[in-house]
């Protein structure tokens, strides 16, 4: 097809042919002279264009739904050859799952793709809560200890852990985490947390075994595979993006007493000893403590300590890419800078990422090879906040004379108060840094147009250090001997990894029937060494070098460990399609593994998956209310590798104390296990893909079943072994989720969408096939107070506990129900039972977003409803306040609520009641929240005159607020250790 232009005595010729990423012919590509408006052709059925134009040379844009679009420097007379690349981010068009990328109309498994956009419609900078809010089945809890820290990974898993938390924590790596994917190579959740936003290309989500399984033994947690933008062809082309965040602490869920209110709790609790007539105390002694801070009261002393700790953080981000190049040769390089500040003075992460991505291509040939250094500094406040919030309100932060802090604010006796002011301003410190070098080598050879051979290779060098210094004049270090106070210790690691993976694909097409195979194979080895000292004995905390320490802790000396794990795996993947109806994929995978038993290196996972395209049946295509609708299902048994590299091995520690004329001694650290097996995982899935009324409607839904085989725990063995567990495979857990996507535009025109989106997750997850040997962890559980037990059919969420009738009003004790059902006053765990649930009925999100000409518009909420919780706060704040707790904050639910004579009808034991209360079902209650997690109003041109001055192509301003309400039904303090915060956010992108 030929466009006109104007006649010239001398016209020049364009030809040549787009292509696919496969190799495959694309009709209907559009071609157009840059900077020529009505000057352009479209390709014919083969692939093939012809463009007639005055001038020699030019550049010329191909476009085409689906693909990226690509700007070509091209010469008349000569054919050219252009391949298009697929747009992951184009929603329901491709699937990217890191070794290969499948049109989504075939694939038979259960993913989920997001672009950067999508991302930004959440949150500015944070990829993990923008994934969170956009998928149902990412589960992200809320870590209510350590808050929104930036030096705290979150919790993630897809549909719930598999592994419950108190198994998890044998292991030195979680082995709910699903596996990550950046760039094609393995990853970590930190990486990714540390990743730009404005690097993001797209996010695939892969949940069930058809699409997960060709990661073989490590993908039964799911795999989240994260792509980076990759450089295009055309003119040179600059892009800035940088975001402004101003953030505050939440306190809302602090319910604490002012001074006149703690002073009366303190009196009716009995910290004064026992009362008159009038109420006030008897003792001479305690009658004087009394009245001295009653005058303080009095005297309006009612200091605020939640502040002290606290700032207004000010984060910010820049990327700055530069990019450009022609069909032969790209190059593409970024760098970028992530200041994140955190809410309590002096915690930060700081993260500096340059990259420089390089493509060539030759015949049929394409090499790429990306080179990363990333460095992440971080630094760690060195009092909790927990200090400051425990704080009496009549206490002093300042000398009224010097203005500065005291080092305590009560002293009575052998009893202290310290200041925790006094402590935040010495020189103490906890920081960290990590430098990573990655370099990621890939190379393709179209041998033919069906046939692809791929194969990359990567190296990482990673190095980080770990710093913490206690100033000797800490409080912490008073009751120490002089020559022992202060302390720092160091620690060093580092990892160095390489992985590689060669593979081949073919496609091809024959009538009605669509094949697509891959076969290859990978391995890596991963290698890590650290070691770690500590020193003590600082007479001042002006010099932290151990040089001015007075040696290593008693009883200590240096440490060391070693580890190495490899891997290799061969896998194979077919696809069949019928007239692009009936779908098949089958993929197999043989693995081994350095973590498991000599016995049993090796295990073979696979997986089978079928659909149905209904919407392509002759007798459906006439349907005008469903667009398109699949229908799908999948069975496979993937594996899991998130555990210790020398956890089936046998591990001895040398003994170095004494003399031995034999040589030096070992001690049998942990027993190895020859025959520990793989955990595999039974995954079933089937699912529903649908767009209707015009695609106004999409709606997806997800039915899954996993169960584990076997599970992974450590054992206790007989002391005489000479240690105390071993791992062993035990049992399993039966994990089932639900999770239902739908979004609907309510309008849906060129310029002006407005459409709005909800999900819905529920799951549960199991016990079976455990006997009575996981024991020793219900009784660890009974000892600690832990609310979670292990037993066969039991719910891995379930909370145990002794029921309670309520407060006596006559007497104010607690009276319980033991297990038989008879009433009793003595608590014993034998009578504990099932009593809830932390694990939600169901949770999910729901937004809105509008868009007109360049304006958008959107607020994002999330919910929970059902999960039943222990309620720290009434625990530790509200009752368990013994003598010394007396002298700190309290909740005010402490004076208002306890039992203070007979007669009264309390939800609290007696207010002068100081002995332990067990947690019984008075402190587990079912919440429900609801949540603002963003707003967001933005406005995008590439079309305002204004950026022809500027020398511009586009402009990006987005403003968010985010987290900013939360509303529960029951009141507990979040944020314990470190305050949950709200923000404030600005945006700025501008490409030339």
């Amino acid at each position: 097809m030929t466009g006109t232009g104007t006649e010239n005595t001398k016209i020049s010729v364009y030809r040549g042919v787009v292509i696919d990423d496969e190799g495959e012919p694309l009709p209907g590509v559009s071609v157009t002279v840059v900077g020529q408006k009505g000057l352009g052709a479209a390709t014919n059925i083969e692939g093939e264009f012809s463009l007639r134009y005055e001038k020699s040379k030019c550049v010329l844009k191909f476009s085409y739904v689906g693909m990226k679009t690509q700007e070509v420097r091209a010469n008349a007379g000569k054919r050219m050859t252009v391949q298009l690349e697929t747009d992951a981010t184009v929603l329901g068009t491709a699937v990217a799952n890191g070794i290969y990328t499948r049109n989504i109309e075939s694939f038979t498994g259960s993913v989920s793709t997001f672009n950067k956009d999508d991302l930004k419609m959440i949150s500015a900078n944070n990829i993990l809560k923008g994934l969170s809010a956009l998928d149902p089945s990412i589960i992200m809890p809320e870590n209510t200890l350590m808050g929104s820290d930036p030096n705290t990974l979150p919790s993630l898993t897809i549909n719930g852990e598999m592994n419950p938390q108190a198994l998890a924590q044998e292991y030195e790596t979680d082995p709910n985490q699903p596996l990550f994917i950046l760039d094609g190579f393995e990853s970590s959740l930190q990486a990714i947390n540390d990743l730009n936003m404005d690097r993001i290309e797209s996010i695939s989500i892969l949940k069930d075994a058809s699409a997960t399984a060709i990661y073989g033994s490590k993908a039964a947690n799911g795999v989240i595979v994260v792509e980076t933008k990759k450089p295009e062809a055309g003119r040179l082309q600059l892009s800035y993006n940088g975001s402004l965040q101003v953030a505050w602490a939440d306190l809302s869920d602090y319910n604490l007493m002012n001074s006149e209110q703690k002073l009366q709790f303190e009196l009716l609790s009995g910290e004064y000893g026992a009362l008159d007539s009038n109420g006030l105390p008897i003792g001479e002694s305690q009658r004087n403590s009394y009245f001295n801070r009653r005058r303080l009261v009095d005297m309006g002393h009612d200091t605020y300590w939640m502040n002290e700790p606290l700032q207004n953080a000010v984060s910010h981000t820049h990327n700055l890419y530069i990019q450009g190049g022609d069909q032969s040769f790209r190059y593409g390089a970024g760098l970028s800078y992530n200041k994140n500040e955190g809410v309590m003075k002096g915690s930060k992460r700081d993260v500096i990422n340059g990259n420089v991505n390089l493509t060539y291509r030759v015949d049929n040939f394409n090499f790429t090879n990306q080179t990363i250094i990333n460095n992440v500094s971080s630094n760690n406040e060195t009092v909790p906040f927990s200090r400051f919030s425990e704080m009496n309100p009549f206490y002093v932060k300042y000398d009224e004379a010097t203005g500065t802090p005291p080092k305590y604010v009560f002293h009575e006796n052998t009893t202290y108060i310290w200041n925790p002011v006094w402590d935040m301003q010495q020189n103490s410190f906890k920081k960290g840094d990590i430098t990573t070098i990655t370099d990621n080598f890939q190379f393709e050879w179209r041998a033919s147009r069906q046939l692809r051979i791929r194969g990359n290779l990567q190296y990482q060098l990673q190095k980080s250090t770990n710093e913490s210094y206690t100033s000797p004049n800490e409080t912490s270090q008073t009751k120490l001997e002089d020559k022992k106070r202060g302390s720092y210790s160091n620690s060093n690691t580092t990892n160095n990894s390489y992985s590689g993976r060669i593979n081949a694909t073919y496609g091809t097409a024959i009538g009605a029937h669509t094949i697509n195979a891959v076969g290859g194979m990978q391995f890596s080895e991963k290698n890590n060494r650290s070691y770690s000292f500590a020193a003590s004995g600082y007479t001042s905390d002006t010099f932290w070098n151990p040089n001015f320490s007075s040696g290593y802790p008693e009883g200590t000396k240096p440490t060391s460990t070693d580890s190495k794990t490899r891997n290799v795996s061969y896998y194979a993947n077919g696809n069949y399609s019928y007239d692009m109806r009936y779908l098949l994929d089958f993929n197999w995978t043989m693995s081994g593994a350095s973590q498991f038993g000599i016995d049993d290196p090796f295990t073979t996972t696979w997986s089978v998956g079928v659909g149905w395209n209904i919407h392509n049946e002759k007798w459906f295509k006439s349907s005008e209310t469903i667009n398109f609708l699949k229908l799908r299902a999948s069975y496979g048994n993937p594996g899991n590798q998130n555990y210790d590299a020398k956890l089936a091995a046998s591990i001895y520690d040398f003994y170095t104390i004494y003399d031995n004329p034999f040589g030096i001694a070992n001690i049998i650290q942990q027993w190895g296990n020859n025959g520990l097996k793989w955990q595999k995982t039974n995954t079933y899935n089937v699912g529903i893909t649908a767009t209707m009324f015009n695609n106004r409607l999409s709606f997806n839904a997800d039915y899954q079943i996993r169960k584990t085989d076997p599970q992974l725990v450590r054992i206790d063995l007989p002391g005489s072994t000479g240690v105390t567990s071993a791992p062993m495979n035990v049992g399993g857990t039966d994990n089932r989720s639900i999770s239902v996507t739908a979004t609907y535009y309510i309008l849906k025109k060129y310029d002006f969408n407005w459409y709005i989106s909800g999900n819905v997750n529920h799951y549960t997850t199991k016990y079976y096939g455990i006997g009575n040997l996981l024991e020793q962890y219900n009784e660890q559980g009974r000892v600690s107070s832990s609310l979670l037990r292990m037993y066969d059919g039991a719910s891995t969420s379930g909370l145990y506990a002794v029921r309670s009738l309520g407060i006596d009003p006559a007497t104010g004790n607690e009276l319980l129900l033991k297990k038989n059902g008879t009433p009793t006053y003595e608590w014993n765990s034998d009578d504990e039972v099932l009593v809830g649930d932390s694990n939600p009925d169901f949770q999910g999100n729901f937004s809105t977003s509008f868009l007109y000409k360049g304006f958008s518009f959107g607020a994002s909420f999330s919910f929970k409803m059902g999960g039943d919780v222990s309620l720290n706060t009434l625990m530790s704040k509200v009752e368990n306040i013994s003598g010394e707790a007396r002298k700190k904050n309290q909740d005010i639910r402490a004076l208002t609520d306890r039992w203070k004579k007979p007669g009264d009808i309390a939800k609290y034991k007696r207010i002068d009641d100081t002995t332990t209360s067990h947690i019984t079902t008075r402190f587990i209650k079912t919440e429900n929240t609801f949540s603002c997690g963003s707003i967001n109003v933005g406005y995008r041109t590439s079309n305002a005159k204004f950026l022809n001055t500027i020398g511009a192509s586009s402009i990006d301003i987005r403003f968010y607020m985010n987290d900013i309400f939360r509303i529960s039904n029951i009141k507990e303090e979040r944020g314990l250790s470190y305050p949950f915060q709200r923000s404030c956010t600005m945006s700025f992108g501008l490409s030339f």
